[in-house]
């Protein structure tokens, strides 16, 4: 299943997730009724000694079942919109609430200092923003979530027990499962399940604030028919809500997790990283549980099941392991146990891979595929090249990276023009709007920024997102608004510079507002935005005129074989481009499919793919939100 696939399907459990939580409501509000005509029978029979039978209650009592249904619905709505408004702060919003503290950037504790390396390499490797990493400190269990409403908002979190207990190859294993999450659309459905789940466990809330005000009413005389009565309503209430709301978990939960399990087999490839992961969690007798009494909440985000109850939101540990490994044995989890327990949290790595290797598991190699195929989809020698690429980066770009403000000027002077005239225009703009602190800081910097490679930019941007998240909303929006104004000569535009402004502008974008764009058009809508886009990428890569039109033909031709708009020049095609990005962004996701195919088929025409060219593809396909690796090799 390819990365679009897995989108569309992200879509339809989408639209089951809201299915299932109006058949939820009803179920309630019918609940509550129920208990409400109970209620008001009994009380009726006690003073006058005659019951109604139900449908002559309900046709005298009309108004007040419609007022009771509307107040019930109207609680879940209240609830679950103020659950969704307090989640648009992103991924962090959920970390912290289980407790989870940040990882700075700064940390020397060796094995925060390794999670945060094999993050960063995800990342690079993804073509996705560098996430905000959460610790959960006083969880001993092995366990990790990923969180967010997009890739530009995401948070990783990690429990202290999976740092200390794994290796870097199990490690990286976690994290890939945590990845594929961020790149099959997982984290908005979450984040909205636990909108519409608070919704349904708020009544189970209010039934217990119920139940425990019930006993102080015991002085007065009619105590003990009204205690009994408010407790079989807590039961029902309370109860109904939170069956409905597990059932939900469930239900969408656990084919999303088997679909990122094998995500991550394939994003590694390599099985024993994530195979040995799991095999710890069931030798460990602390497993994957997470103590924090939020976790019911999050439940089917986890990695590993945080808590035992009914309906599990993963399937079982010992399917997972014979899905990535037929020929598992349990009796592995005693003996892999006995190891931890005899030399210490860090096992015996390398005689667990070579159990795993006996078994048939290996290490593939992947051929990189098409362009189309690889978006959401990076490969081990995606994670092999981020690894050199992030060891590369000067130390002076590291430490920018790390903090706001600095961050802040990184940024700023990736996104500066290189032609000396144009590039004093911009920072004469800059000075007008920073404070002199940071103009200092840049000038500082610039001379660092100016010789990096190419290949070197993007994931130096990439990097300091983590840190820009920390600005204040007014401050980065400020700062997107500065990017948006910088001065531009539109008769000659740098493409480098284009690029990183334009992702720059994209996650920044993102991680502000975190509404989804409607994804509603089809190619037939798109045609004249189809067309500036394959004009300018056949103008970047070919020399000729001739070669230019041929490598449009050979795009628009796959898009639209019948009738298509004559290849004509676009200026200023930057304007232009940033346009019809917008509204390609709109496409279903099949479509969108369809045209990064016909991307490929123009850039490759003449056979040959140039550094700039690759990078202003992984640009467009970031605007589009289908984030590509390094086109490497």
């Amino acid at each position: 299943m390819n990365f679009f696939e897995r989108q569309d399907q992200a879509r339809r459990a989408s639209r089951r997730l809201v299915f299932l939580f109006v058949l939820a409501v009803i179920a309630v509000v019918a609940a509550v009724d129920a208990v409400v005509f109970f209620v008001l029978s009994q009380a009726q029979a006690h003073s006058s000694g005659f019951v109604q039978p139900l449908p002559q209650w309900m046709s005298d009592n009309t108004a007040t079942v419609i007022g009771t249904s509307l107040v019930v619905i109207g609680i879940i709505a209240l609830a679950s919109l103020y659950k969704t408004v307090s989640l648009n702060g992103g991924g962090g919003v959920v970390a912290r609430s289980l407790g989870g503290v940040r990882v700075s950037a700064d940390t020397t504790d060796p094995a925060e200092r390794r999670l945060l390396n094999v993050v960063e390499e995800m990342a690079i490797a993804s073509g996705v923003p560098m996430p905000e990493v959460y610790l959960l400190e006083e969880e001993k269990g092995i366990n990790a979530f990923a969180a967010g409403h997009s890739p530009a908002d995401a948070a990783i979190g990690v429990t202290r027990g999976a740092i200390d207990t794994l290796n870097r190859s199990e490690l990286q294993g976690v994290i890939a499962h945590e990845f594929s999450h961020i790149l099959n659309g997982d984290m908005r459905l979450n984040i909205r399940l636990m909108g519409l789940l608070f919704g349904l466990l708020v009544i189970a809330l209010i039934a217990r604030i119920v139940l425990r005000a019930a006993p102080h009413r015991r002085s007065r005389k009619d105590s003990g028919g009204a205690i009994a009565l408010v407790a079989l309503a807590v039961f029902v209430i309370g109860y109904v809500g939170l069956f409905f709301g597990r059932l939900i978990q469930a239900a969408v939960s656990r084919r999303r997790e088997s679909l990122a399990d094998a995500s991550a087999v394939q994003f590694t490839r390599d099985p024993t990283g994530l195979r040995n992961a799991l095999v710890k969690i069931g030798a460990l007798s602390a497993g994957s549980s997470i103590r924090n009494p939020e976790v019911d909440e999050v439940a089917h985000m986890l990695f590993a099941p945080g808590v035992k109850r009914l309906f599990a939101t993963h399937p079982p540990l010992l399917q997972r392991l014979r899905d990535i490994d037929p020929h598992f044995d349990p009796a592995e989890f005693e003996r892999v146990g006995r190891q931890l327990r005899e030399r210490g949290t860090a096992g015996d790595a390398e005689s667990l891979r070579a159990g795993a290797a006996a078994r048939g598991l290996h290490e593939g190699a992947a051929a990189l595929g098409t362009i189309a195929h690889l978006v959401g989809n990076p490969g081990t020698q995606h994670v092999r090249h981020a690894r050199s690429i992030r060891e590369s980066l000067p130390e002076p770009i590291v430490l920018a990276a790390r903090h706001p403000v600095t961050a802040r000027g990184l940024l700023m002077c990736l996104a500066l023009d290189p032609d000396p005239a144009l590039r004093e225009r911009q920072r004469a703009a800059i000075a007008r709007e920073f404070d002199a602190a940071s103009i200092e800081q840049m000038a500082s910097l610039q001379p660092v920024v100016d010789v990096l490679g190419p290949e070197q930019r993007m994931p130096a941007l990439m990097s300091a997102f983590p840190a820009l998240r920390q600005l204040a909303r007014e401050d980065r929006l400020a700062l997107l608004s500065s990017l948006n104004s910088l001065p531009r000569d539109d008769s000659h535009v740098s493409l480098q510079s284009y690029v990183l402004r334009k992702l720059a502008q994209v996650h920044l974008h993102d991680a502000l507002d975190a509404s989804a764009p409607s994804a509603r058009l089809t190619l037939r809508a798109v045609q004249l935005e189809a067309h500036v886009l394959l004009t300018i990428l056949a103008r970047q890569g070919h020399d000729t005129e001739t070669d230019a039109r041929r490598a449009y033909e050979a795009g628009m031709h796959f898009l639209y074989p019948h009738e298509r708009p004559a290849f004509r020049d676009v200026q200023p095609w930057a304007e232009a481009l940033d346009r019809a990005l917008a509204r390609l962004d709109r496409l279903v996701p099949a479509a969108k499919e369809q045209l990064i195919e016909a991307i490929e088929r123009t850039i490759a025409h003449d056979r040959k793919l140039t550094l700039a060219e690759a990078e202003l593809v992984r640009a467009v396909c970031a605007t589009l939100h289908c984030p590509l690796p390094p086109l490497i090799g």
